[in-house]
């Protein structure tokens, strides 16, 4: 199992092994519900551990200009609840999940991806935070490209 960090108007390139874990407080519009495939066959599951939780709420508006995410209120207070969760828990329960799929599937191997709203190159954005977390708790991440 690999991890990535991605963005939604990527998933339409994704690979039919390539699950994606919503980590934005909603989807786009255009998305349609979570938890189905969609028509290209690409399974999507919230997640809601790595959705910004209550005490991020209000924190951005998007419209930081200039970017300094190094003092962005937002992404520390996110930064906070990420380091909250049992990192290892969390990865079991992503080993478990995987398997899962790759059984329902038939797919030889099944990797995630954490989806966000921003593309690769936004500072201002939780997919930094996403990869520093894994990063620092020795997790392997890297950025999915088609």
């Amino acid at each position: 199992m690999k991890l990535y960090t991605s963005y939604w108007a990527q998933v339409r390139n994704f690979p039919k092994n390539l699950v994606i874990l919503n980590t934005t407080v909603w989807p786009p519009k255009w998305y349609g519900p979570l938890g189905y495939k969609d028509k290209n066959g690409i399974i999507s599951i919230d997640c809601p551990p790595l959705k910004p939780g209550a005490s991020c709420a209000g924190l951005c508006n998007g419209k930081c200009s200039p970017k300094h995410p190094e003092n962005c209120a937002f992404l520390k207070e996110y930064r906070k609840q990420l380091d909250s969760i049992d990192i290892n828990n969390f990865i079991a329960k992503l080993f478990d999940l995987g398997y899962k799929i790759e059984k329902q599937e038939h797919l030889y191997t099944v990797n995630f991806a954490f989806v966000v709203f921003e593309k690769y190159d936004n500072p201002c954005s939780e997919r930094r935070v996403i990869q520093q977390w894994l990063k620092d708790n020795n997790v392997e991440v890297a950025e999915w490209h088609k």
